[in-house]
């Protein structure tokens, strides 16, 4: 048995031309608004997963430890407090899936104990994370180094509570890490069998709905012609499993299914928010 959960734990407001790259303004706002700044509202969607004897964590938003005023996080949820709500504590997850360590997608990884000193926010969980990501943000290239916070990671490397993978592996069965480079080395897209369907967590390999169209890259990937041949291997094993995609940073649009037709790829029973 494995359920599922979406949690909103916010949002952020990201520049157009940077979120979208080389696609014209004049294209690009017609599918995803802009303020009069040219910001756009970009949602941080986690996923919780239960199973019989598994409670999984994937990505954990943006988190509290910093302020990012360029970024103006607004309407943010406490993901301790989100998961209480599913009927969880903090001490019965068993797994953190960090996609990659963007600091959008791990603030929450960790959090400050009374002496604002930062600790894993989950005691007792194993966090997954590609051995491709510890080593480029060990090392980062001067492009992507703003990106990473030792905060957000260091803790969770030091408790021994950080499991690094250089391959695909299955988690447990109907969950699956599978590795993409591109948007930066070794991100994580979770894949995901319920009884009802099937789903993928793509992460920032395709961080909209938007950019399931293959050219539709972000001036983010650290490698843009990599990052378009790895969304392609990724949504085409998608369309040939007919999984429904959740898109991490889409305000409107939380997940629709792939389909492909003449070498393009469409959205087909997009679920919008309202």
């Amino acid at each position: 048995m494995i359920k599922f959960h979406i949690i909103e734990s916010g949002y952020f407001m990201a520049d157009g031309g940077a979120m979208f790259g080389p696609i014209p303004k004049m294209y690009w706002e017609r599918k995803y608004p802009c303020n009069e700044k040219n910001l756009c509202v970009m949602a941080m969607r986690c996923l919780f997963v239960e199973t019989e004897n598994r409670r999984i964590l994937i990505d954990t938003g943006v988190g509290n430890k910093h302020e990012l005023k360029f970024y103006q996080p607004h309407n943010l949820k406490d993901i301790v407090e989100e998961i209480k709500g599913i009927g969880y504590e903090p001490h019965e997850i068993t797994d953190v899936v960090l996609t990659h360590l963007h600091f959008d997608h791990c603030g929450y990884a960790t959090c400050f104990d009374n002496d604002k000193k930062a600790i894993p926010t989950f005691a007792n969980a194993t966090y997954w994370l590609s051995q491709a990501q510890w080593e480029n943000y060990r090392s980062p290239l001067l492009y992507e180094k703003d990106a990473f916070y030792p905060e957000n990671i260091e803790p969770i490397y030091n408790a021994n509570q950080l499991k690094l993978i250089n391959e695909d592996v299955e988690l447990l069965k109907g969950f699956s890490l599978k590795l993409y480079d591109g948007h930066t080395p070794g991100q994580i897209a979770a894949f995901i069998d319920t009884k009802n369907e099937k789903i993928v967590y793509p992460g920032d390999v395709v961080p909209t709905s938007a950019h399931v169209s293959l050219g539709w890259l972000s001036a983010y990937d650290n490698n843009a012609a990599l990052a378009m041949e790895e969304k392609k291997r990724l949504l085409d094993k998608v369309v040939e499993e007919e999984r429904t995609a959740i898109f991490y940073h889409d305000a409107k649009t939380v997940s629709a299914k792939v389909v492909q037709k003449n070498g393009y790829y469409f959205l087909k029973n997009a679920h919008r928010k309202q």
